[in-house]
């Protein structure tokens, strides 16, 4: 039997905390973060992404939420809830599922768009599946002691 790598999709999450160079109206932010969302399921389809399994983003400030997502290849992004008011300071988690795409890649996609939208911004990505503790050599591994976040130089 043989494997078919391409059946199983690259995931990845990150968590980020940053700041808007200035305090953003409602509107900008929803849009803005929307469309960094846009760009990462673009960037991944570009990459060779089959199928999009999901790229999900919740942001947060201290009173508020923006929940969204995106799951076609066009990177059109829907959100369950959005900000109503002026956004500085905030939190994020993201979550991508992606198929026919490296998690490596991913990760790399993932980083660059929040850095090039977002600005100067603190981001960690964390490996659902796998391991990137360099003294493993099983790709399945489940170790809980072994390193889950992704570095990216």
């Amino acid at each position: 039997m043989t494997e078919d790598v391409n059946m199983i999709p690259s995931a990845i999450a990150a968590t980020a905390k940053g700041s808007l160079p200035i305090a953003t109206n409602a509107s900008s932010a929803n849009q803005l973060f929307a469309g960094m969302l846009k760009a990462v399921t673009k960037d991944c389809v570009k990459a060779g992404s089959w199928m999009i399994g999901h790229i999900k983003a919740n942001v947060r400030t201290d009173t508020e939420l923006l929940s969204m997502s995106s799951t076609t290849d066009d990177g059109n992004v829907r959100s369950r809830c959005s900000f109503t008011k002026g956004v500085k300071e905030y939190s994020m988690t993201v979550n991508v599922i992606v198929y026919g795409v490296e998690r490596h890649k991913v990760a790399e996609i993932l980083v660059s768009n929040m850095r090039r939208v977002l600005g100067d911004i603190e981001i960690t990505v964390h490996s659902e599946v796998g391991c990137e503790d360099p003294g493993c050599s099983d790709p399945a591994c489940q170790d809980k002691d072994h390193k889950r976040v992704i570095t990216l130089r």
